[in-house]
């Protein structure tokens, strides 16, 4: 077998190992609860060291977090608990998300609603906006970015990473 072959075999078995978790628990993401922790997919020692790896401060107090496309909400509550304010948007609204939302006594405001509707009229601007695994299933990716880019308070060219 090609490396090629090789590799799209093991790509189509990870998926299909990671669709029978989300189905079996119907966790995307793992979520630090206090008491226990989320049976996610992604568990929770690969989504801290992703937040590590986006060298965000540790501190986030006075700061605006905006999440587009947040699944079960880790990236928002993750931001919560450093101290930011944050808003989340996702097409949908899942049932897990609202579990750990209570659990955490969390204060992050969820809507519902498309990127393409994201706007400043709408939501205001964010000093962080995170747009995580959205933008490849998006129909107009490049409009989808435009919205992105209209609710960050500084401009594309100014931001540091």
């Amino acid at each position: 077998m090609s490396e090629e072959a090789l590799a799209r075999k093991r790509v189509a078995e990870r998926a299909a190992c990671n669709r029978e978790k989300l189905q079996a628990g119907g966790w995307w993401h793992s979520i630090d609860l206090g008491d226990q922790v989320t049976p996610g997919v992604n568990t929770l020692e690969h989504l801290q060291t992703y937040w590590i790896d986006m060298r965000f401060p540790d501190d986030l107090r006075g700061k605006g977090v905006l999440d587009i496309g947040y699944w079960d909400g880790f990236f928002s509550f993750e931001a919560e608990r450093h101290g930011a304010e944050v808003v989340a948007v996702d097409c949908w609204r899942p049932p897990n998300l609202f579990k750990a939302h209570v659990a955490l006594n969390s204060k992050v405001e969820f809507r519902e609603m498309s990127v393409y509707e994201v706007s400043r009229r709408k939501l205001g601007t964010f000093d962080i906006v995170l747009f995580l695994g959205v933008q490849y299933h998006l129909r107009h990716p490049l409009l989808g970015l435009e919205r992105v880019c209209e609710v960050s308070s500084r401009p594309w060219w100014k931001w540091h990473f």
